[in-house]
């Protein structure tokens, strides 16, 4: 029997955040650009993990080296009709969850990073950041602070 290697599929990458808002140290973004959908990737509907990426514009200074931004999210048809409840708000994370953290290196300036995030038993979640920084991250016309979702699976191509 031949060896078949294992490949990572990727789906299509989806806008969850898009926000011309400043978010102040310490506190969570507002409202969600969109809701990201697990279940209706054309390649790999119901994906187990995903590619998180954030572009995070600008800042009042130079953040600390090594704090971070975090990715939480509040779980959407949870059961298939119901959602979790109290989305983040200021400091307080409410009903949401942690995804992960991307770092931030100690620049004022625009910096991307991206991280593997685990969406086991995920159907819909509606994502947040929170500005774990000292610094305010400064969200202006043209240069929004953005993350983008892009799912994936592993697979063997036939």
């Amino acid at each position: 029997m031949p060896d078949v290697p294992a490949k990572q599929i990727f789906g299509s990458a989806q806008t969850v955040i898009n926000t011309a808002t400043d978010i102040a140290a310490n506190n969570f973004s507002g409202a969600p650009a969109a809701t990201f959908d697990n279940t209706t990737d054309a390649v790999v509907p119901y994906a187990q993990f995903a590619n998180a990426m954030i572009e995070m514009p600008d800042w009042a200074a130079a953040p600390v080296a090594n704090t971070s931004v975090e990715l939480w999210g509040v779980l959407l048809n949870t059961d298939g009709t119901e959602d979790d409840t109290d989305a983040p708000s200021g400091t307080a994370s409410g009903g949401a969850r942690p995804f992960g953290s991307w770092t931030v290196a100690a620049v004022d300036a625009l910096q991307r990073r991206t991280i593997v995030i685990d969406l086991t038993g995920v159907l819909q979640v509606d994502f947040y950041i929170k500005n774990g920084t000292a610094q305010n991250m400064n969200n202006d016309a043209g240069t929004n602070c953005v993350v983008k979702i892009t799912p994936f699976s592993f697979g063997v191509n036939v």
